[in-house]
Formats: structure tokens, sequence, C-alpha cells
């Protein structure tokens, strides 16, 4: 359900609602209410709800506090936060709503008061209805799908089907971006062109990229429903496709050379054989590359066109949310200008996630001497990505582009072999610290980590976590105070430092 459909709801529309912030993030679908007064509440929260709350602890708490109450939720994907005012709120806070004009959050005020419960009961029972009857169509449209392809049916036909079941046209477009297959009322000139053009999921046959399916939903349409469809047909499209357009031998090659660097095999040879087939240059500089997308695989689209800029490329993708790839770098071996070349890589990566709304974390793995060390740097991409989180610092934005390199002590200590020496350090130097309550602990952690982060500066730590230079102040003598002294150009330095980014990873 949309959230001006929910805020329209007879349930909810007697609270007068009116949106304070994030107007551009009301196209978000609600697929749960939730009420809390609990200010921690995003930990538990699985994304999605439209969070409803009384709004008297937000009254006490701090501007940092509301704040962090914000950013906490948006980065868990919640739909929006109704709040309602009155005696024990007046009016939403200015510097919650700051932090939610930030990061385009959708706030509510409740201008007058309605039974949460109610509330809740209601709406959430014609969610439970509308994703039972999502389900049972697109069950039917499964069993449509299967019989299609027992009597030979190709990708139009499986096209044709889907249109028939969500009213929307559809196109099939090969990895050059070419169609494949239309259906629907459009026209040549009005057909997708490009996965951005529509809701779209990428196809993959034995985790070779093989096509793209684009759905273009019309005004008012059940965007979940649409999705439901759009999955479920992809599947038969895959099998349709491979009957039809099975991937080619070089295709089979790239993906079987990424699976075994993924696999750490001890075969070099083979590695080289499968490399020479594809074009890789012999001895050439590679890097492994990890990526996961939060959504559609449409997420991907474009990255391969990067990777092809920086050299010759091989990619699998184990799922359709994931992708491994391995680039032999267009530079002659012990040139210098290899170091050069994946610094460029790094910018362009970063430079294309922050395009659009994408929501794609890539780790690159560190640049090494041949083919032969291609495991390795897949390796350390694939444990930068899974090490991956957001800072504990609410100020600083999950990074969407990961250097393996800047985690290799995290992905050493970290191991199996080292975790109890991590965790040893972890509490021999921050003990104190965590010994403290979570709403005293928290914010001297993040202060304390992104002091470190920053070099010891303390004007830029003050601007990362919206402080006054007289709270940051504060907030580093205590925290000093409880370590037993600054550690700040001492040898202990680089142990808190050290600790304060393993417990990021370890609480």
């Amino acid at each position: 359900m949309s959230l001006p459909r929910v805020l329209a709801h007879p349930s909810l529309s007697p609270a007068r609602p009116r949106v304070l912030a994030g107007q551009d993030g009301l196209e978000r679908a609600v697929r749960w209410i939730h009420s809390s007064e609990v200010l921690d509440i995003a930990s538990l929260l699985r994304g999605g709800e439209l969070l409803l709350t009384g709004g008297s602890v937000l009254a006490r708490a701090t501007a940092d506090e509301q704040r962090t109450y914000i950013r906490k939720l948006a980065d868990r994907g919640v739909a929006g936060v109704a709040i309602e005012t009155g005696a024990a709120l007046p009016a939403v806070p200015p510097p919650l709503l700051e932090a939610a004009t930030a990061a385009r959050f959708p706030v509510i005020e409740l201008r007058r008061v309605v039974p949460f419960v109610e509330v809740a009961e209601v709406i959430n029972g014609v969610l439970v209805n509308d994703s039972v009857t999502r389900l049972r169509l697109v069950g039917a449209l499964s069993q449509h799908l299967s019989g299609l392809l027992a009597e030979g049916g190709g990708p139009q036909e499986v096209l044709d089907a889907l249109t028939r079941q969500v009213g929307a046209p559809a196109t099939l477009l090969d990895p050059a971006n070419r169609v494949i297959a239309v259906s629907g009322h459009t026209t040549p000139a009005h057909r997708p062109t490009a996965p951005t053009d529509g809701t779209s999921v990428r196809l993959t046959i034995r985790g070779v990229p093989t096509a793209t399916l684009v759905v273009h939903p019309g005004p008012g349409a059940d965007l979940e429903m649409i999705e439901l469809a759009r999955d479920r047909t992809a599947e038969a499209l895959q099998l349709a496709l491979l009957r039809s357009r099975p991937p080619g031998p070089r295709e089979l090659a790239a993906g079987e050379l990424v699976r075994l660097a993924t696999g750490g095999t001890t075969h070099p040879d083979r590695l080289r054989r499968l490399a020479a087939s594809l074009g890789f240059a012999a001895e050439a500089p590679v890097i492994g590359i990890a990526a996961l997308t939060a959504g559609p695989a449409s997420g991907f689209h474009g990255l391969e066109e990067l990777l092809g800029r920086h050299g010759r490329f091989a990619v699998d993708m184990p799922s359709p949310l994931s992708l491994h790839a391995l680039i032999s770098v267009r530079t002659r071996p012990r040139t210098g200008q290899a170091a050069n070349s994946r610094a460029r890589l790094l910018s362009d990566l970063t430079t294309w996630c922050a395009t659009g709304d994408n929501d794609t974390t890539v780790a690159v793995g560190p640049l090494l001497p041949d083919i032969a060390d291609c495991s390795a740097s897949l390796k350390a991409a694939l444990e930068s990505l899974h090490l991956h989180q957001p800072s504990l610092s609410p100020a600083l934005p999950p990074r969407t582009v990961i250097d393996a390199t800047d985690l290799s002590v995290e992905r050493l200590l970290l191991a199996d072999s080292f975790h109890a020496p991590a965790d040893a350090l972890v509490h021999e130097q921050l003990g104190p610290l965590l010994a403290l309550r979570a709403p005293e602990r928290d914010p001297l952690l993040t202060t304390l980590e992104t002091y470190f982060e920053t070099g010891c500066h303390k004007t830029r730590t003050a601007e990362l976590l919206h402080l006054q230079r007289q709270s940051l102040y504060a907030r580093l003598r205590r925290a000093f105070t409880l370590l037993g002294g600054d550690p700040t150009g001492t040898p202990r330095a680089l142990a808190v430092h050290l600790a304060l980014r393993l417990h990021r990873h370890t609480r």
C-alpha cells in the first residue's frame, strides 16, 4: 500500500496527517503498521513499516538523539514515521526535521489523537488480505507459465502471459540492451531500451548474464503485484532462453573462470588457459570485484560497461542479486601504472554507485600481479563485502564502494583463527566503555571512532557528528577518562583505533 493511501485511510485520516519532511519519499510502499515509544526501535524493524509514535519520548530526547532516531530509521528502510503532536510534544522538533530532510525520509505530523492499536489492526488486515490475493494470482500465473513451457512456448509467449496478468507492457532485452521480445501495446518509439526505463530484473543462465526483463507499470498500478509476477516470470524466461538462446562458449568460459577463482582453485594452469581464451593478457595485473544489490539485479545496469573501460573482464552471477568479476587491467607489467589504474577504477565505481537510486554495494579487491593471483583478490573483495556495514557513526553514510585494502586488518583478525585474540583486544582497550549502558556507551563509541577515522581532527569530527565543539570536547573527555587517559599521539592510539574498528564488526 502506498504511503499516501495509508495516510488517507479512514482509520488514520481523522488524525489530520500532514507531511513535514521527505515529500519526495512518499512513493514508498508500506508493508506494515507499527507503533512504538521506544527511541532505539530501528534495530527491531525489518523495513517498509510506517512507524506511529506519540512523541512523548522524542519530547525528552536531546537534539542529537532526535537526529540519530531519524537516521537509524532511514538506514533501516522504514517507510516513514508519523508523530502525534499535542500536550507532550507541541511541535515536531526542528533537529528531527533537518535530519529527515537530509535523508529524504518522510515525517508526518498527526495533529489529532487516534487509537494507534485500532489503526494498526485495520490497515495491517488490509495489507495481509492484499498479500494473499497477490500470491493467489501469482500462483495461477506460475501454473499457466509451466503449461506454456511444456508446450514449447518461447520468450514471446511468456511475455504475453505476463502482460495479460498485470496489465502492463513488458520487454526482454539482451545484455547489449537490444530487444529480444516485446509484449503489450508499445510502439517502436516507446519501447524500453534500458533496464532503467521500468521495473526490471536481470536473468542469468549458469551464472552468465543473459537478458533483462523490463515491465512498465502504468499510473496507479499495484507495484508489489507487478514485482511478484515479474520475478516469477523471470524463472520461466530463463528456461525459455536456455532453449532458444543458450550462452556461447566465451560466456561460459568467463563464468567458469570466475567460479574457479571464487572457489580458491589451486590449479593456476587451468586459470591461465581460461583467461587466455577470453583475451586476458599474460601476466597482466588482476583485480577481483564482488557486488551485491538490495533490489532487482537491474542494480548492476551499466556495471559491466564500466568494467570494460578498465580492461578485459569476466563475470559470474551466482544469484540475481550478486555479481562476481575479474578484471585484467590494461597496463604493462612492472610499469608502475597499475596502482593508478586501480585508483581510477575505484573513482569510476564511486561515481556509478552515486548515480540515481543505486542500492548496489561494490567491493574491490587488491591489485595482484597476474591471473594466478585472482583467487586471493576476489576472496578479499568477498570478505570485505561480508564485513561491510554502516559505520557506528550515523553521520558517516554507508559506503557503496569498499576498498578491500582498507579492511585488511579486520579481514585478518576476524578470521576464525583470530576471533579470540580480536575479542580480547576489544575488551582490553574498550572494557570500561563497553560496561556502560547503551544510551551512554553508544554516543561515546561513535564519537571516538569518528575522531580516529578523521585522523584525530576535532573540527571535522564535530562537523560529521553535527555537534557543537564544546559538546564534542565533553564527550572526548568522558571517553578518555574511562580509557585511562588521552591515547592521541601515544603508542596506544593504534590499539584503541583498531579495537574500535573491530568492535564495529563483532558487536
